[in-house]
């Protein structure tokens, strides 16, 4: 996985999940980001460090979608968050990328250890801490 910088959608990742988000029904978002938390919420196996890339920009993309306000500086995101009300955002879909983001950031992931004493480590947690109290203070 080619990283650009520690934000949401600055990787090879993100930018192909943000890109099929983007081309996928309106309707059908909710489900295709359900989908990328399942990959590290789920009780078989534990995700790749590509998995959770994928969950990181699919939590920014929920936190956007509930707070109409931008996550992130980068040009990569899906432009559909632009307009609030693209996807539909349910209580248990945001516990559920809360708790992906978890799975991420638990010592010993794969997300973890792919940061594991890069220059931006500290930065690239901080990010992701972020978007995990962003989406803890914001009813949905």
């Amino acid at each position: 996985m080619a990283t650009w910088q520690v934000g949401p959608f600055d990787n090879d990742e993100a930018v192909e999940w943000c890109a099929a988000l983007e081309d996928a029904d309106p309707d059908q978002r909710a489900e295709l980001t359900r989908a990328a938390f399942a990959k590290l919420t789920s009780p078989v196996g534990v995700g790749t460090a590509e998995d959770a890339a994928r969950v990181i920009a699919a939590a920014a993309v929920v936190l956007q979608a509930l707070t109409g306000k931008p996550v992130s500086t980068s040009g990569y995101g899906p432009r559909f968050l632009t307009e609030k009300g693209h996807i539909q955002v349910s209580p248990k879909l945001r516990d559920l990328a809360g708790r992906a983001l978890d799975a991420a950031l638990a010592p010993g992931s794969a997300w973890r250890l792919q940061w594991h004493d890069d220059v931006e480590e500290e930065e690239a947690i901080a990010v992701v801490e972020q978007l995990r109290r962003g989406l803890n203070s914001v009813d949905v």
